[in-house]
C-alpha cells in the first residue's frame, strides 16, 4: 500500500513540474468582424460590427436597436428604454453591475463591456434579455435574426405590404412623347391562314380553309379595332370595337368617364345574377378606375386570343385557371374572387412558335368608396349577325343591359346600386334591382345586398339576400364567409329548380406556408352548404394547394360535392413550367366517384429545337363527347413570317394535316413597315433611335444602342431604317424609356433627353428619338483649388475642343500625378500650365463648381473646380 501511495505522489510531482515549465497559451485576443444583419431573409444593415472574445459572440446593443427599431438609447455605460411596449422597460448599467428587462434584473457579471463608445453584450444574454435569437453564419458572414414576437420593423413592413403594391421603379416624371390621335391612321395587321386536310371519319373526307385577321388602329381620335374569322366562304365572326381609355377621364356634359367602348363589348358579370361570356354589339362607359376590380369583391378578365395560342391566369402567384387554343379569338376569366387587400392577376398567352407574352393588372380591393365620390359602370349589348355565335342548345343572349354603381356616404360606409335586364330565348326577359350596403371595421370588410328579380321567367318575382364577411390576415388567413337566402330567386347564376335554393353558406380560406428550401406553398379551402325548400341539405367542398419548385408551377384542386343526394369526387392538377427549351402547360383532371374515369385533359408542350424552331404537341379529352385527340406538328419562324404544320387524330376515327402561314406588320414612323411573325395588332409599339450631333450641327446614327423601359432592359425588332421598335406593350398603361448607358462605348456621351413618357396603344407605333452629345468647346482657364488652399491654373487653348464628364471627389477630367493636376485634351495630351494666376477672364468664387447640365463640355470663361 505504501509502495502505491509513493507511486501517486512522485506521479503528482512529475506533472505539478510539467504544469509550471510550459509557458500557458496565451489568451485569444479580441476579435473584430464586419457582417450583414439579415431578418425574415432580408437585409437590414449592410456592414454590422462583431466581437469575438474567448470564443464568444459580442453584439452592440444601440446599433442593433437601431437596425430593428427598437426604443433603445445609449450613453456612455448605460443602455435605456423600452422594448415593444412601454411596460416592458430596458436597461443596461454597467457601472451598476445590472441589467433591467421587463420586471427581472440580471447581474450582468461579464456578459457586456464597453469597446469603442459601444456597449457589447454576450449574445446568448442578450438574446434572453430580448425577443431575438442570433444565428452566425460564418460562411456568409451574416448575422441571422429570429424574432420570437413580432418586432416594430416587422409590424411596418406589413403595413406598407397592405397599403399599396410596390410601383415600377421611376425614378421621375418624363415630358409626354404619346402619338397624336389621328381620325384614321395606317393600322396594324394580324393575318393567319390554315388549310386543313382529313378525313372525319364515317362522314367522309373534307378540306377547310380558316383565315382570320386582326386589325388595330386610330380611327375617329379612338382606337378601332375588328376581328374577322372567316371559314371556306362562310363568314363565323366579325367584331368591331371602338374604345378610348385615359385616366384622366373626359367629360360630356354633366357626365364624367375614363373609358368608353363602342361595338363589340362583353357584358360584366355581377355576383347573384351571372351573365354570358358571348360578346354583344353595343355600348360601354365607366369612370372606374383603368386598374382595379370591375365589381365589388369580384373581377372579370377578357381579351384577344390569337389562332394557335393558349392563356393561363395566376393570381397573386398562384395558377388559378387555364384556357386552350380556340377559334373564338378570345380568352374569358369571369367572377374572379377578389381579395380583400393587395391582388395581383396575370394573364401569361403562350404562341405555337414558343412566344410568351404577359400582362398584369395588381390593385389594392379597396374597403369603402370616398365620401361623395361616385363611380359607375354601364353596359348595353344586342345580339347581331355581325357578332355570330353558334349555340346549338338554343341559350344564346339576345340582350344585356347592366348598370352597377358604388357611392361613398360616409367616411366608412359605401353604398351600392345595380340593375340588370337579361333577354335570352329559352328563358325570357328578366329584370334585377340591387341595393346593398358595406362598411369596413380594422381588417374585415362587411356588406349587404338585396336583390329583386322582376318577372323572372318560368317562376313568381323573388328575392335574394346576401351576407359578405371578408377578413384579411386572421390569425395568418384570409378567410371570406357568404350567407346567401333565396325567396323564389333564379337568375343565370342560380338557375331554375323545381326544389328551389333557400339557403346558401359558404366559407373559403386562403393562406401559404413555407417547407424546405424555403418553397412557398399557397392553399385554400372552401366549403359550401345549401338547403332546398324540401329540406334537402346539398355540401359541396373545394381543396386547393400550389406551389413552385425548379422553375414548376404546379397547382392541386380537388373538389368533394353531395349533390341532389349523390356524390362526386374530382382532382385537377395544373402546371406550368419552362426548362431550358422544353415548356409544359395545362391541365388534367380524374373523376373518382361516382365513376372513376378520367375529366378533362388539355396539355400541351413544346420543344425548341432550334431558333426559330418548335416541336409542338397537345393532347386533349373531352368526357362528354368520350373523344380524345392528339396534335403533333413543327412551327417555323422564316424571317417575318411564321409557318407551321401539324398533324392530328382522334379516338372518333377523324385525322387530318393542318398547313398554317401567319405574318403581321405595322407602320413605323420613319414610313416603313415593320413586320413580324408574331402578332402586333392587339399591343402599343415604340419606335426608339439615338444619335450624336457633330460639330459642324448635323446628326450621325448610333445603331447598337440599348433602351430601358421602366428601368429594365427590353427586346427590340429593327425597323429597317436605323431604329428599333419595343412590341408587345399592354395599351392604355404608361411607360418610362430611357437610354441604356452601358450600351455606349464612348463614355463621355450624355443624352440630351433624359427619357419620355409614353402612353401605348394598339396597333399604333409611337416615336421616342435620342440625341446624345459628345461635350463642348473649352476657350478659357480652369482654376483647380485644392483642400490645403493650393492653386494652380490651366489653360485650355485657344478654340480647344474637351470633353467633359460629370464631377466626382476629384476635379471633373484631371489625374493626380505627383500631386499636380493635369488637364485631358481630345487629342490624347495632357498639358500642364504652371503658375498661379486666375485666368483671362477672371476667376471663379471660392468654392464654386461650374459644369454644365449633363455633363456637356465647358465654354466660355473662367471656370473654378474644387477639389
Amino acid at each position: 500500500m505504501g509502495a502505491w501511495f509513493a507511486l501517486l505522489l512522485i506521479h503528482l510531482f512529475i506533472t505539478v513540474s510539467l504544469s509550471y515549465g510550459e509557458p500557458a497559451p496565451p489568451a485569444p485576443n479580441d476579435q473584430e468582424m464586419i457582417v450583414a444583419l439579415e431578418l425574415d431573409n432580408e437585409r437590414v444593415a449592410d456592414s454590422f460590427l462583431l466581437v469575438e472574445k474567448n470564443g464568444q459572440i459580442f453584439v452592440p446593443v444601440c446599433p442593433l436597436a437601431e437596425a430593428l427599431s427598437l426604443a433603445i438609447k445609449c450613453d456612455q455605460k448605460r443602455a435605456f428604454g423600452f422594448v415593444l411596449s412601454e411596460d416592458h422597460p430596458f436597461v443596461i448599467d454597467l457601472d451598476e453591475g445590472y441589467a433591467v428587462h421587463g420586471r427581472e434584473a440580471f447581474s450582468i457579471n461579464s456578459e457586456a463591456f464597453v469597446q469603442k463608445g459601444e456597449i457589447l453584450v454576450n449574445s446568448g444574454t442578450l438574446s434572453r434579455w430580448l425577443p431575438v435569437d442570433f444565428y452566425l453564419r460564418r460562411e456568409t458572414s451574416t448575422l441571422e435574426l429570429k424574432a420570437r414576437v413580432p418586432l416594430p420593423l416587422q409590424a411596418l413592413k406589413k403595413r406598407q405590404a397592405f397599403v399599396a403594391p410596390k410601383p415600377p421603379p421611376q425614378s421621375r416624371q418624363y415630358p409626354d412623347a404619346t402619338a397624336t390621335r389621328q381620325t384614321a391612321s395606317i393600322p396594324a395587321v394580324d393575318l393567319a391562314t390554315q388549310l386543313s386536310l382529313g378525313s372525319d371519319g364515317a362522314r367522309g373526307n373534307r378540306g377547310r380553309m380558316q383565315n382570320s385577321l386582326d386589325i388595330a388602329g386610330d380611327l375617329l381620335h379612338m382606337t378601332g379595332e375588328a376581328h374577322l374569322l372567316a371559314v371556306n366562304d362562310d363568314l363565323k365572326r366579325l367584331d368591331l370595337t371602338m374604345s378610348r381609355r385615359s385616366a384622366s377621364g373626359y367629360r360630356a356634359g354633366p357626365l364624367w368617364f375614363n373609358q368608353v367602348a363602342l361595338g363589340s363589348t362583353q357584358a360584366p358579370y355581377v355576383d347573384g345574377v351571372g351573365a354570358s361570356t358571348k360578346p354583344m354589339y353595343g355600348l360601354y362607359l365607366s369612370n372606374r378606375p383603368l386598374i382595379g376590380a370591375g365589381q365589388f369583391m369580384s373581377h372579370d378578365i377578357h381579351g384577344q386570343l390569337p389562332a394557335g395560342w393558349d392563356a393561363e391566369l395566376f393570381h397573386n402567384g398562384t395558377q388559378v385557371q387555364y384556357q386552350p387554343p380556340t377559334a373564338e379569338g378570345m380568352y374569358h376569366f369571369v367572377n374572379l374572387r377578389v381579395y380583400y387587400g393587395v391582388n395581383s392577376f396575370k394573364v401569361v398567352l403562350h404562341g405555337p412558335f414558343g412566344e410568351r407574352k404577359e400582362s398584369e393588372e395588381v390593385f389594392v380591393s379597396d374597403a369603402t368608396t370616398p365620401t361623395g365620390e361616385f363611380l359607375y359602370s354601364l353596359s348595353a349589348g344586342w345580339q347581331t349577325g355581325l357578332a355570330r355565335h353558334e349555340d346549338p342548345e338554343g341559350e344564346q343572349a339576345e340582350s344585356n343591359l347592366t348598370f352597377t354603381s358604388d357611392f361613398g356616404l360616409t367616411r366608412n360606409l359605401t353604398g351600392s346600386l345595380l340593375v340588370v335586364k337579361d333577354a335570352e330565348r329559352a328563358t325570357g326577359e328578366r329584370e334585377y334591382f340591387g341595393v346593398g350596403a358595406r362598411t369596413a371595421f380594422g381588417f374585415t370588410l362587411l356588406s349587404l345586398e338585396v336583390i329583386q328579380a322582376l318577372g323572372a321567367g318560368r317562376g313568381p318575382e323573388g328575392q335574394l339576400v346576401s351576407l359578405k364577411s371578408s377578413s384579411r390576415d386572421l390569425f395568418g388567413l384570409n378567410l371570406e364567409l357568404v350567407q346567401r337566402f333565396f325567396h323564389d330567386y333564379e337568375s343565370p347564376q342560380f338557375y331554375y329548380r323545381s326544389d328551389p335554393l333557400r339557403t346558401l353558406t359558404s366559407v373559403r380560406g386562403n393562406s401559404s406556408f413555407t417547407i424546405i428550401d424555403k418553397i412557398r406553398v399557397p392553399y385554400s379551402l372552401e366549403i359550401g352548404f345549401g338547403t332546398r325548400k324540401s329540406g334537402r341539405t346539398e355540401t359541396t367542398s373545394q381543396w386547393r394547394v400550389s406551389g413552385g419548385w425548379n422553375g414548376w408551377n404546379t397547382t392541386l384542386q380537388a373538389d368533394l360535392s353531395r349533390l341532389q343526394g349523390n356524390t362526386s369526387a374530382t382532382g385537377q392538377l395544373q402546371v406550368s413550367t419552362r426548362q431550358s427549351d422544353v415548356s409544359v402547360r395545362g391541365e388534367a383532371g380524374y373523376s373518382f366517384l361516382p365513376v372513376a374515369k378520367p375529366s378533362s385533359i388539355n396539355i400541351s408542350a413544346d420543344l425548341e429545337m432550334a431558333p426559330g424552331l418548335q416541336l409542338n404537341s397537345v393532347l386533349s379529352h373531352a368526357p362528354a363527347d368520350r373523344l380524345t385527340g392528339v396534335r403533333l406538328g413543327v412551327s417555323k419562324r422564316l424571317g417575318r413570317l411564321g409557318y407551321s404544320i401539324a398533324a392530328h387524330g382522334s379516338t372518333d376515327g377523324a385525322y387530318g394535316l393542318d398547313v398554317g402561314v401567319r405574318s403581321s406588320v405595322a407602320a413605323v414612323p420613319a414610313g416603313r413597315l415593320l413586320s413580324s411573325a408574331e402578332p402586333l395588332a392587339p399591343y402599343g409599339m415604340i419606335a426608339v433611335s439615338a444619335a450624336v450631333a457633330e460639330p459642324d450641327g448635323t446628326t450621325r446614327a448610333l445603331p447598337r444602342v440599348d433602351f430601358l423601359l421602366n428601368g429594365s432592359r427590353v427586346r427590340a425588332i429593327p425597323d429597317g431604317a436605323g431604329a428599333q421598335v419595343i412590341p408587345f406593350l399592354q395599351p392604355d398603361v404608361p411607360v418610362d424609356v430611357t437610354v441604356d448607358m452601358t450600351s455606349i462605348e464612348d463614355p463621355f456621351m450624355v443624352p440630351t433627353e433624359e427619357g419620355c413618357r409614353i402612353v401605348p396603344r394598339a396597333g399604333v407605333v409611337a416615336r421616342c428619338a435620342f440625341t446624345l452629345t459628345t461635350g463642348g468647346e473649352i476657350d478659357g482657364t480652369v482654376t483647380v483649388r485644392l483642400a490645403r488652399g493650393g492653386g494652380g491654373a490651366y489653360e485650355g487653348g485657344e478654340g480647344g475642343t474637351g470633353r467633359g464628364r460629370r464631377a466626382t471627389g476629384q476635379a471633373a477630367g484631371y489625374d493626380a500625378v505627383g500631386g499636380e493636376r493635369l488637364l485631358p485634351f481630345q487629342d490624347g495630351t495632357a498639358r500642364q500650365v504652371p503658375g498661379s494666376h486666375t485666368g483671362r477672364r477672371g476667376a471663379a468664387p471660392e468654392g464654386e463648381r461650374v459644369v454644365p447640365a449633363r455633363g456637356d463640355g465647358a465654354a466660355g470663361g473662367g471656370h473654378g473646380v474644387r477639389n
